[in-house]
């Protein structure tokens, strides 16, 4: 067997001269069989081996383990380090799960291991998952409906991770150490049906290895690392696709509907996958129903919109699909310019009205007899209204519940929702687009058209001319 580890090890080049491994020894039967592994690998090749044992504080036999665990190192003449930490306590502080913050805790406690001892030297994290390991993992994803990433089990090799004993089924971790009659902890938790995982590992698997296939775990341990393989190929081809149809902005992650199109049905999904993923910070109970949620909202009409994990929308816009973190939308401030009495006397005396909007935005605001005008201004940011038509006081501000223009010579009504929907503006653009209204009747969306109704006519007799500044 030791054989065995060893070609692993150097098929999957895990280990190198000189380098400082942090082995993780629960005292269990799989983390023993890991240590004493490196402990005759290390006959072959030169690295430190140090222990990092976890006591998590939840069972009464933990003080046990960890002197166990220690009394090995003290044998070996090993580096030991205790970490001590009350695990079910932190995961209501982390608001995880126990095991994932256990897990947590782990990795935090290797990492800062290495941080302090290796020096210069590469450090590796060898952890102790085995064959029924990877399958458990398997079927956990399989059943909670896991794309191909999920699907491909556990790695040899995760950047500073190594697995050695991936390769070993834990009956043969088991005759091993029955041979050369090591002994080891045994966590009763292990036993007990409270979580998924020992419900396959107790029930599953035994039942798949007995009544359909005696190598049932080495015949889903192969699929796994094809699926690995086949994963990999797709990442590249995601990483390709994604460029060309996602884009990040202040805005959040917009997935382009036209090149996403063109993508293969199987690059739709993954490039999905890896935008929301991206938005939600982690791909942790991210399931291909999510995928296929998003994949439908490109089918429907704009302003839709979707609720996702890690408090992440997705909206459909004109163009596709947007997604972003909920707690980052935030409502535009209600902020209204009255152009009051004071202001028309000033434009009435011929001065010159200023509105600072923002730091990047203005407007110039004069009055003007229509007779000293001959050419009616046609610029984008400076417009002539109408001033004998303005009924109520002149407001600068953003849309309310109401607001309507005028469309044609006719001066048919549509509501600025309607033409907003019309002009392709982005729903999340909306509230933030400055108007000069007259009461309810929209006078000029800033930066665009004028309504109908306040145009400029040969019985116009004063001309208000408002020029809009903005700074980039």
């Amino acid at each position: 067997m030791i054989e065995k580890v060893w070609r692993y090890i150097e098929e999957q080049h895990m280990l190198s001269e000189h380098d400082y491994v942090v082995a993780g020894v629960s005292g269990g039967a799989d983390s023993v069989c890991l240590l004493y592994m490196l402990l005759e690998l290390r006959k072959r090749k030169d690295f430190t081996i140090h222990v990092v044992h976890i006591n998590h504080m939840i069972r009464k036999e933990a003080g046990e383990d960890a002197a166990y665990v220690e009394s090995l190192c003290k044998m070996h003449d090993l580096p030991f380090t205790l970490v001590c930490r009350d695990v079910e306590k932190e995961a209501k502080e982390r608001q995880l799960s126990t095991e994932e913050a256990g897990r947590q805790i782990r990795y935090e406690a290797f990492y800062q291991v290495i941080q302090e001892y290796a020096g210069e030297r590469r450090g590796r994290i060898a952890v102790a998952h085995n064959k029924n390991d990877c399958c458990e993992t398997f079927l956990f994803h399989l059943f909670r409906g896991s794309g191909l990433q999920g699907l491909s089990g556990i790695r040899p090799v995760r950047g500073d991770i190594i697995r050695p004993i991936l390769c070993l089924e834990r009956s043969e971790i088991e005759a091993y150490l029955r041979e050369k009659r090591i002994s080891f902890c045994i966590d009763k938790t292990n036993f007990e049906d409270n979580y998924t995982r020992n419900r396959i590992r107790h029930h599953i698997l035994p039942i798949a290895s007995e009544e359909i296939s005696g190598n049932a775990i080495g015949h889903i341990s192969d699929a796994c690392e094809r699926i690995s393989e086949a994963y990999e190929l797709i990442a590249d081809l995601t990483k390709e696709a994604y460029r060309d149809c996602v884009q990040t902005d202040e805005k959040g992650t917009h997935v382009l509907e036209k090149p996403f199109r063109e993508l293969h049905t199987t690059l739709q999904g993954y490039c999905l996958r890896e935008a929301l993923a991206g938005v939600a910070g982690s791909s942790k109970d991210l399931e291909a129903v999510h995928v296929q949620q998003l994949c439908a909202l490109m089918d429907k009409q704009c302003g839709r919109q979707l609720h996702l994990p890690y408090d992440v929308i997705a909206w459909r816009e004109y163009e596709g699909i947007r997604l972003e973190k909920l707690q980052k939308r935030q409502k535009t401030e209600s902020v209204e310019f009255l152009i009051g009495e004071d202001e028309r006397k000033k434009l009435e005396s011929g001065e010159l009205v200023s509105i600072t909007l923002s730091k990047q935005e203005k407007l110039e605001i004069s009055l003007k007899k229509a007779d000293a005008c001959k050419n009616i201004v046609q610029k984008t940011y400076t417009k002539w209204i109408n001033y004998d038509r303005i009924e109520n006081s002149i407001v600068v501000r953003k849309r309310k519940k109401g607001d309507f223009l005028t469309i044609n010579s006719f001066y048919q009504k549509k509501s600025l929702k309607a033409y907003f929907i019309d002009k392709k503006v982005p729903r999340e653009d909306r509230d933030s687009i400055w108007l000069m209204a007259d009461g309810s009747h929209v006078m000029w969306v800033l930066a665009d058209r004028i309504s109908s109704f306040y145009k400029v006519s040969e019985s116009t007799e004063n001309i208000l001319e408002i020029n809009y500044i903005r700074r980039t």
